[in-house]
């Protein structure tokens, strides 16, 4: 409505911290000036602030698409230093009561959260919560399909930053063979992309694309994650529908649930179902062949094809 556009992210994490600042927002300001139940839309402020020379600067406080965001009708060093004065002026105000309950109708996951005498909380239902386990056998294996995997060779690598990744050291972290899934997604990326492709890439059309990353030597679980949305929207046929992002993401964290154990629920009824039919063969892969038949299996399962 104001014309503005995003010119800072405040480092304001998801979950309680989210409702943190939400909750002190409410405490200096009172209700914001309109508020939805669409997670993509929940509120907005309109803020006025003034600098010890009479300057000022009006930018919104909002939560969208991307999380919580400043807006403004300019990008320049006083501004996000304004924006990045008015977020920490936040974040040492102790939070007011409140809960909100929000949709997130891409998934129809519902999210509730809150704060309660300065204890904030967050949390995430999914509409699909449990489903029964498929009846589907693992696809045989082409001589072509098993060749590919044996040719591929990154043992020269020139990540320095990401060696924790890309190097074989974590090659025994599950039954699922991690290294096959990885590399066969890092080849795809490069003939598709035309260049070599490391977790500074996949972060860079990550956030290109929508989807967010974060991840670290700490979290690789969330590496996995981005690298396999990456590669499922860059390297397979389909529109670029929300339905397809949505199922980039699932296959994704079924994926990371495989190889880590990283349970985070489930998207839709076709997620549901893609973790109910690693279920039925989660002590049954043993092998990199029984690896890529899992592999191969979920692409049909979300209907993904490679380019």
């Amino acid at each position: 409505m104001l014309g503005s556009s995003k010119v800072f992210s405040p480092e304001i994490h998801f979950g309680e911290e989210k409702a943190q600042f939400r909750g002190s927002l409410l405490t200096l300001f009172g209700q914001p000036d309109y508020k939805t139940s669409n997670s993509e839309n929940a509120y907005q402020y309109v803020i006025i602030a003034t600098d010890d020379a009479g300057q000022s600067y009006e930018f919104t406080v909002y939560e969208g698409p991307s999380g919580l965001a400043i807006g403004g009708h300019r990008i320049d060093s006083h501004t996000i230093l304004a924006a990045q004065s008015f977020v920490q002026y936040v974040k040492e105000v102790a939070p007011a009561d409140f809960e909100e309950t929000m949709m997130y109708e891409d998934t129809g996951c519902t999210i509730v959260y809150g704060c309660k005498d300065g204890v904030c909380y967050y949390r995430e239902i999914p509409e699909f919560t449990t489903i029964e386990h498929i009846n589907k056998e693992l696809p045989e294996l082409t001589q072509k399909q098993l060749d590919e995997v044996l040719t591929i060779d990154f043992w020269d690598i020139e990540d320095e930053d990401d060696l924790w990744f890309w190097k074989n050291d974590m090659f025994y972290v599950s039954n699922v063979h991690f290294r096959t899934i990885r590399d066969l997604m890092r080849k795809d990326l490069i003939v598709t992309l035309g260049k070599t492709i490391g977790l500074k890439e996949v972060k860079v059309i990550g956030v290109e694309e929508g989807f967010g990353p974060k991840f670290s030597a700490e979290t690789p679980e969330m590496a996995l994650i981005a690298l396999t949305e990456v590669w499922a929207w860059k390297t397979t046929a389909g529109k670029p529908t929300k339905k397809r992002h949505l199922n980039c993401s699932s296959f994704a964290w079924t994926l990371a649930r495989a190889v880590y154990g990283f349970y985070g629920g489930n998207l839709d009824k076709t997620h549901a179902q893609a973790n109910a039919f690693y279920e039925v063969y989660e002590d049954k892969i043993s092998s990199q062949e029984d690896t890529l038949r899992f592999f191969y299996a979920l692409l049909d399962h979300f209907k993904f094809k490679r380019l």
